[in-house]
């Protein structure tokens, strides 16, 4: 077997066992639903890991509009009355982070939680 050969299959057994590795360390996708109802979240803690990514369903069984804001991760969606929306972020800084219902009158209501991230 040439010298040539040789490198080229040690470089690729190289890439595979990168790969393999990075994988493993990059944790599997948390998913989490919430419902909001008139002037209440139904899950005020949520728990995750740094780089986790977060794939959170939020339902809203309220008469009124909804929306779920993390600033410290830029996620903003709005939900109507009898709408469910799913949508992603990757929890990528450890710490306690307010989410919140930021409808006029919602927050000072108590519609707020925490999304904790541990290292």
């Amino acid at each position: 077997m040439s010298i040539k050969r040789i490198l080229i299959l040690f470089l690729a057994a190289a890439a595979l066992l990168g790969l393999a590795a990075c994988s493993a360390s990059a944790p599997a996708a948390l998913k989490v639903e919430v419902k909001a109802r008139d002037i209440a979240f139904d899950v005020t803690t949520i728990e995750a890991k740094v780089g986790q990514p977060v794939e959170l369903t939020y339902e809203n069984i309220g008469a009124l509009e909804h929306n779920f804001v993390i600033e410290d991760f830029n996620v903003n969606e709005t939900v109507k009355p009898g709408e469910t929306l799913t949508f992603s972020f990757v929890a990528d800084e450890a710490g306690a982070f307010d989410y919140k219902c930021n409808v006029p009158g919602h927050t000072e209501a108590g519609m707020v939680g925490t999304l904790v991230v541990k290292p």
